[in-house]
């Protein structure tokens, strides 16, 4: 996560989309894709499916 700027998509380790950025924790992740509003889940990756975020 950059220092003084908020993420705008999360990306699963696997993603081809993206290179650049560094890994975040599980928690992190998380914490991101529930309370950052412009944060977005990769479409292509699936983090928050991932992450478990979609299961009922």
């Amino acid at each position: 996560m950059g220092a003084g700027r908020r993420p705008d998509r999360v990306h699963t380790g696997a993603c081809k989309v993206t290179s650049r950025g560094r890994a975040a924790t599980r928690g992190t992740a998380l914490g991101v894709l529930r309370t950052v509003p412009s944060a977005i889940a990769c479409p292509l990756c699936r983090p928050d499916s991932e992450l478990g975020l979609l299961d009922s």
